[in-house]
């Protein structure tokens, strides 16, 4: 079983702004990264991650990927992807990267 935490689809529409998209080949997913508009100081930052493939605007609600803060120049999970879903376990590492080096990226441009 999958989905500890959802998000309603008009906070993911109208509530945050595209950061990044990236394809993982390993799980064959393409994934968005998404800032909530309405954090504007840039050490209190929420990114949401969610799967293209499962977002459909239709829907009530998404269960995203994860949920992301930097704490300290560290990337946390706030919405932990194991919790949500544990069929891509295998491929955590490759995905997380790419989630960090779009945070990260997004982050320096910010300041």
């Amino acid at each position: 079983m999958r989905t500890e935490h959802t998000r309603s689809t008009k906070t993911i529409s109208h509530g945050t702004e595209l950061v990044n998209t990236f394809f993982d080949d390993s799980s064959e997913k393409r994934f968005s990264v998404r800032r909530l508009s309405e954090r504007t100081d840039p050490n209190r930052q929420l990114f949401i991650v969610i799967i293209d493939d499962e977002f459909n605007s239709s829907d009530f609600k998404v269960a995203p990927y994860a949920e992301v803060m930097v704490i300290k120049d560290q990337m946390k999970f706030i919405v932990n992807p194991s919790k949500q879903y544990p069929s891509l376990k295998d491929m955590f590492n490759n995905i997380n990267s790419a989630i960090e080096k779009s945070v990260f990226g997004f982050i320096n441009k910010f300041q």
